[in-house]
């Protein structure tokens, strides 16, 4: 495995180095935000791309194959040019903005914070300036509770600590284990924490990263069983063919940090052993699900949790005697996060009854069926949809048969302007941080059904997947058609490529001028095609 990580960090080091201002001459040396610095498209610099300075950091000193930057003394440069310039774009109260100016973000404050201190820490080096930020951005993420993604909350919590190894401050301490308890209290016993209302897997492996990050660091006892519960889960989710997550996911993400997976491995956790073995075989081949993460997310998260990773590994650690649950007959319904998986003699399923019954299916090696729901086009910017994650939806789950019902859900499309980037800048001078909550609501939270009612049954037999919808409107729907694997709710780490979004799509249901639909389709695994009938329509 050491081998994967070190060839998966080779390749993405050049992007990374790319984003930052390596100019030491230059009034931004240091920035890690390209489109501030040079391309100049945006006024003010995302402070949480400063993460890039651990990745420096750690290039600079893990000694490993083919590592020609290995005590390079530029990376040290760049590396503590980072931590100037990320004092620099500290605000007031401590806290820094990522998407817009004067936003006080948490995740910015979080996951900087933590890069900051553990770079200033492997550098070595004695800065009482820098001290006294970190100290203020420490203060402020004591005080303040990300209460909707838990992973950013975990995040500030490997930070404080990460801090605390720096200053020795007690109070440090204190506000770090108030927000531990209630993020212990709070985990599904299912094993995953929540994020914007369910289950997700990229954004829990981040959630994992971090906690697994505090535990090596303080060998805190009072999070081993909660991390022992993550890759329990997770197991379950680990396709076939070498990806993780996706469109069944509370925030629709592919990717998946390798840090946590290592620390638990080094605590010989089987389930860990046998995801990470099985998720990372593949780096290096063209079509390795995670050699389409953007330029910003390696600049963020990515790429230092498997510098860390890659540290923590220790090859003897390879082998495993478990299987994974996509490998072994298996049939399990978690209740907390509405989430069903199956794997017989012919094929292995995953369905999303907390999307309105989003279904991935695989054979041996390949995603062979996905069926994602269905949208209504009501006018250019504005769609309802079927698969939104929606707690009113009734569910209903006997044996191998699923049953999900609810209404669609409406959503409007956000498109950016000149007004709307005004009218956000003189929102935020005048209301600063308090107008995340409304941005989220706009973007993400939309709870706004109409009345059109659907029903999905999903039949999971021996060879046939068989799926049954029936969709009912008082009004005329006028234009109808299934909904593509690309998700309405936005998530910033979302819609990165996948080989999946090459599957054909055609034969799908689009009709139009109608006011009721029954449609019956059968996947036949072995011949690997969709018979699909439309029992009737009730059209205007």
């Amino acid at each position: 495995m050491k081998e994967k990580y070190i060839k998966f960090i080779l390749e993405n080091v050049p992007k990374v180095l790319t984003q930052i201002d390596r100019d030491e001459d230059s009034p931004t040396f240091g920035c890690c935000d390209r489109n501030y610095w040079h391309l100049k498209i945006r006024d003010f610099s995302s402070a949480i791309l400063q993460q890039s300075g651990l990745t420096l950091a750690l290039i600079y000193s893990l000694d490993f194959e083919g590592n020609k930057y290995y005590q390079n003394d530029n990376f040290y440069k760049w590396a503590v040019g980072t931590l100037e310039f990320w004092k620099k774009i500290q605000l007031r109260d401590g806290s820094f903005n990522e998407y817009y100016p004067n936003e006080h973000g948490f995740p910015p404050t979080a996951f900087s914070l933590f890069s900051t201190a553990e770079t200033y820490k492997i550098l070595k080096l004695e800065d009482n300036n820098l001290i006294a930020s970190m100290r203020k951005t420490a203060r402020y993420l004591s005080k303040t509770i990300e209460e909707k993604a838990f992973n950013q909350e975990i995040a500030s919590i490997a930070a404080l600590y990460s801090y605390y190894t720096i200053a020795k401050e007690e109070w440090v301490l204190e506000g770090l284990n108030k927000k531990l308890d209630r993020i212990v209290s709070l985990q599904s016993e299912e094993g995953w924490f929540p994020e914007y209302g369910g289950a997700d897997f990229g954004y829990l492996s981040v959630a994992l990263d971090m906690l697994a990050e505090y535990y090596w660091q303080s060998k805190d006892d009072k999070v081993l069983e909660p991390l022992r519960k993550v890759p329990e889960f997770l197991s379950y989710f680990c396709h076939p063919d070498g990806t993780i997550g996706g469109e069944y996911g509370s925030r629709n993400t592919v990717y998946f940090l390798p840090n946590g997976l290592e620390v638990l491995s080094n605590l010989d956790n089987k389930s860990a052993i046998a995801i990470r073995n099985h998720i990372y075989k593949n780096i290096g081949q063209n079509n390795y699900f995670q050699n389409s993460i953007d330029d910003r997310y390696f600049s963020h998260y990515v790429l230092h949790s498997f510098l860390r990773a890659l540290a923590k590994n220790n090859n003897s650690q390879i082998k495993n005697d478990i299987s994974l649950p996509c490998e072994e007959k298996h049939r399990k319904y978690f209740r907390d996060s509405r989430l069903f998986t199956l794997k017989n003699d012919n094929y292995y399923a995953v369905v999303g009854l907390n999307k309105g019954g989003t279904i991935k299916v695989f054979d041996k090696q390949e995603e062979v069926f996905s069926d994602f729901g269905y949208r209504i086009i009501k006018s250019e910017n504005k769609i309802a949809t079927t698969n939104w994650l929606d707690e009113n939806y009734k569910i209903k789950v006997d044996n191998n048969k699923l049953e999900i019902s609810g209404q669609f859900n409406l959503i409007k499309g956000q498109v950016s302007s000149p007004l709307k980037h005004f009218i956000l800048r003189c929102a935020s001078l005048l209301f600063g941080n308090s107008i995340i909550g409304m941005l989220k609501n706009k973007l993400i939270f939309v709870d706004n059904n109409i009345d059109v009612n659907f029903k999905r049954t999903i039949e999971l037999q021996e060879e046939v997947i068989i799926i049954e919808d029936i969709i009912k409107s008082e009004r005329v729907i006028k234009e109808l058609k299934s909904a593509s694997n690309f998700s309405l709710r936005h998530v910033a780490s979302g819609k990165f490529y996948k080989e999946t979004d090459l599957m054909n799509n055609s034969g799908r249901v689009k009709v139009n001028n109608l006011k009721q639909l029954i449609v019956k389709q059968e996947f036949d695994i072995k011949d690997k095609q969709v018979i699909k009938s439309i029992d009737k329509i009730s059209e205007v």
